[in-house]
């Protein structure tokens, strides 16, 4: 089996490169896109093994891209995690139930070794037990 397709949408330049770096030299195979417009249409046009969106970019949020995969029969098994800078906003991704259709979310800054150790898990199959293994997490406790 060849390497694990990951596609990152991010406005942000900076962190866009910065995690395709990483995931790169982990030995994953990286798409990017800029907004949420051009992650959707690249997602539809080559189904990756996992997705990785910011909550806040232009022409389609985060969100609406996840709430769209997520009605897909194509895309809704597709992991995906969230990623924003904003607690507040991460909160409320969580009261309002948007958080639950993310597999993760995870909150800008992050370091490298807790990005990576959420990926792995993002790429397992979604058993409790493997999640708790890959991140130290019990399911039932917040993502957030």
């Amino acid at each position: 089996m060849g390497k694990k397709r990951i596609l990152i949408a991010d406005d942000d330049p900076d962190v866009l490169e910065v995690i395709k770096a990483i995931l790169e030299h982990e030995g994953f195979r990286v798409r990017t896109a800029r907004d949420g417009e051009q992650a959707l249409k690249l997602v539809r046009k080559n189904v990756p093994d996992a997705v990785i969106l910011d909550v806040n970019m232009p022409r389609l949020k985060g969100t609406k891209v996840l709430k769209l995969m997520r009605r897909s029969s194509r895309l809704k098994e597709v992991p995906v995690m969230l990623i924003t800078g904003n607690l507040l906003e991460a909160k409320a991704l969580q009261e309002n139930g948007v958080a639950s259709l993310a597999n993760d979310c995870l909150i800008k800054p992050f370091n490298t070794r807790d990005l990576m150790k959420r990926v792995k898990a993002l790429m397992e199959p979604a058993s409790p037990e493997s999640k708790e293994a890959a991140t130290g997490e019990r399911p039932q406790i917040s993502r957030i």
